[in-house]
Order: structure tokens, then C-alpha cells, then sequence
């Protein structure tokens, strides 16, 4: 991709300037950004996967038996017949998962790593609906699809992280009833919010449906705790601490900087890996966000599922699915990363990797198995663990 190339998504805004201004830094309104994307779902529709049980859900009324009150789904008809006119919202995590147009909506945001991305959660509300100032630890795009949202933002440092009390969700307590970020997005806009930027959204009318593009971003401390972890599952005994005595000791039991210098570098050492820790973050942000929903193939649903491929049987790529790589130049090495899992494999397969990244349909009746001896056990691993699946039949 081109970052000098201006992009629909960006208001005709180039992804360099983007990256140069925005990103991580403040917040930018992109009017019209979505003109040009259908609603992915209806309001009905929407109700009706809160009612999956496979899928997460959340219902927040402002005046409801308590204030902000909480449901948690799935839900049921009824859940809706109680609800009141106004001054509720239904909230539907990774959406993107269940409804391929929401996965094209979430694939318009490629200009940025397409394994930070978390998932795209949809929310309706009624007139007044909303679910109170918070902020997210996490980028997020806000993309109004339809009715009209107003949100108001605070910079981290206009705002104390102190929260309503007596409550399930984490409401800001304190939150500027007239801070200077103030709009008003109609269908089509959307608003980019960096990490730690409170903001209160709420619904301007009765059929406002606002997609939020969330990107995943583990803590530091989480991602030494799990680097760590991986360093440590094969253990050099003979690896320890053994700093050399410095010729004076002001006391027998001083532990002295030469000591804690020892310590810093082999610690240093041991972390110095740029293999290790890209493993770490290929694994982890390829994670899927609902493992107990993508069971891998069995050695039976593998042969069945590779036999599909040969005879050219159409293949999608599902909305749940993770996928990222790394390239090690100096070992001449790909290394794919597949919901969680990894497979090394020769550099020269990059290219079929990039394909899969990018394409959401396939037919493997072309493809030459036998061109690149790693090419099958590719494909094979792929199937496995369901980066691709098998369109199914529909009855006729």
C-alpha cells in the first residue's frame, strides 16, 4: 500500500498523515468516511444474534431498576418487550465474527496492522441511549451507520479516573458536561479515538446503530509475564547468576551495583531475541477472542476438509479467523501465525501467505501442491485450525 495515497475510509486523508497526526495521539471526526458502506445489519437483525448463545451481549438502561443497569444476554423476546421507549442500548461483541458485510467493513481499515485489530462490536440505541463517560485502553473507531450520535471527548489529562460507585460498568464520576471536543455524527461519519480519551456517546434519535473498530493492545507487563513464560519452558540450568566479586565489598552483606548490573545483563540477554518475542506477539495477537469456538479439525475432518480443496470446492475465509506473519530476513524464514498457533515455513512462501491474508474466497483446484514442498502441510495447517473453511452447500 501506498501511505501517500488518500483512502475513502480517511475522508480522502492519506494513512501517512493519518499516521503522522493522528494515530495514537488525538482524536480526528472523519465526516463521511462510511458513506459509500450499506448498513452490514438491521436493528432487528441485531436483536436477534443477542439472542445466540454463542454470542456476548450486553443491554445498558440508564433509569433501569438501578441506575445503568446491566443485563447480560443472551436474550430473549421478552428481554425486548420490557424494555423502556427510551434511554437503552444493546451492545453485540465481535460482530464481524457472525455477518461477513461487517468483516468487509472491518477489512477497510487494512491501511493499519490487520492483527491489531480486535473485533467490531455494534451497538443500537434509542432516543437518549447511551452507556455512560468511560474511556478504553485501546484504539477505537466509532462508525455511525445509521441515526445520529452526539459524543463528547476528554483528553486524559482533562479527567480523574474515578468512577460511580455501587455499579457493574466503570462510569466516569467526573466527567465535563461541556468539554471543548463536542459532535454530532450523522450515518456515514466516524470518530478515531486514541487509548485513555474518555467519551460519552448518546443517541440523538431512535435507530442509531454506531459500529466501534477496536484494536488490541496487551500491557507491557503482560507481555513480559508471557515472553517470560515462553522463555522458561526450556530452562539452562547452567545458566545463573554468577557476577564476578569486585576486589573491595564495603560490608559482607551489601549487595553492591556491579551485582545488580550482573543481573540487568543477563536478563537483557536472555530477552535480546527478536524471534522469541515475535513469536510471543504472533501467537498472542493471533489468539482467537473466542477459542472455545474454533475447535481445531480432527485427523478425519483435516483429510475430508484437504480432499474439498483438491476438487476445488469454494473456500471462505470466516470472520473469526486471526492471521499474521513474520519474516526473518536473516534466517531466510515466514513464519505464519494462525489463531494462536504457529508454523515455520521457507520465505519464498510469503507470497501465498499475503494471498490468504488478503482474499476472502478461494478455489484451490488450480493450485500446484507440488511447486514448494512446504505448500500442502501450508494448506493442511490452515484447514486445521479454520483460517479457511468450506463454503457450505445451499439446498436448492
Amino acid at each position: 500500500m501506498n501511505i501517500d495515497t488518500p483512502l475513502t475510509i480517511l475522508a480522502g486523508m492519506s494513512a501517512k498523515t493519518f499516521y503522522q497526526e493522528y494515530w495514537q495521539k488525538k482524536p480526528l471526526l472523519i465526516r463521511g468516511g462510511a458513506k459509500d458502506i450499506d448498513l452490514p445489519i438491521a436493528a432487528d437483525e441485531l436483536a436477534g444474534l443477542s439472542m445466540e448463545d454463542e454470542v456476548e451481549s450486553r443491554i445498558v438502561i440508564e433509569q433501569g431498576e438501578t441506575p445503568w443497569q446491566l443485563l447480560q444476554g443472551p436474550f430473549n423476546e421478552d428481554t425486548f418487550a420490557t424494555l423502556p421507549e427510551r434511554e437503552w442500548t444493546l451492545l453485540v461483541q465481535a460482530v464481524d465474527h457472525w455477518v461477513p458485510e461487517v468483516q468487509t467493513l472491518k477489512e477497510r481499515f487494512h491501511f493499519l496492522p490487520s492483527w491489531r485489530v480486535d473485533d467490531v462490536m455494534v451497538s443500537y440505541a434509542t432516543e437518549g441511549g447511551s452507556v455512560g463517560p468511560h474511556y478504553d485502553q485501546y484504539d477505537v473507531f466509532l462508525v455511525q451507520m445509521a441515526g445520529k450520535r452526539r459524543w463528547q471527548v476528554l483528553a486524559p489529562e482533562q479527567y480523574q479516573d474515578s468512577n460511580i460507585e455501587g455499579i457493574k460498568l466503570h462510569i466516569l464520576d467526573n466527567f465535563d458536561v461541556d468539554p471543548e471536543q463536542d459532535y454530532e455524527l450523522e450515518a456515514g461519519d466516524i470518530l478515531y479515538l486514541p487509548p485513555n480519551f474518555a467519551h460519552n456517546g448518546r443517541a440523538l434519535d431512535s435507530e442509531c446503530m454506531t459500529f466501534s473498530v477496536g484494536f488490541r493492545a496487551p500491557s507491557v507487563q503482560a507481555a513480559l509475564q508471557g515472553i517470560t513464560d515462553k522463555l522458561c519452558e526450556d530452562i539452562n540450568e547452567k545458566n545463573r547468576f554468577a557476577a564476578p566479586e569486585p576486589l573491595e565489598r564495603d560490608h559482607h552483606a551489601q549487595i553492591q551495583n556491579s551485582d545488580i548490573e550482573h543481573l540487568r545483563q543477563k536478563l537483557l540477554t536472555l530477552i535480546d531475541s527478536p524471534t522469541e518475542l515475535a513469536n510471543w506477539l504472533g501467537e498472542t495477537m493471533s489468539e482467537s477472542k473466542y477459542p472455545e469456538y474454533s475447535a481445531q479439525l480432527n485427523d478425519e475432518e483435516l483429510a475430508e476438509t484437504f480432499a474439498q480443496a483438491q476438487n476445488g470446492d469454494t473456500f471462505i475465509r470466516p470472520g473469526d479467523a486471526r492471521l499474521c506473519y513474520y519474516l526473518n530476513d536473516a534466517e531466510s524464514t515466514c513464519t505464519l501465525y494462525c489463531n494462536g498457533n504457529a508454523l515455520k515455513l521457507d520465505a519464498d512462501l510469503v507470497d501465498f501467505v499475503q494471498a490468504i491474508c488478503d482474499q476472502e474466497e478461494f478455489d484451490f483446484s488450480g493450485l500446484d501442491l507440488t511447486k514448494h514442498p512446504q505448500l500442502p502441510d501450508t494448506l493442511r495447517f490452515l484447514l486445521q485450525h479454520q483460517a479457511i473453511v468450506a463454503l457450505p452447500y445451499e439446498d436448492e
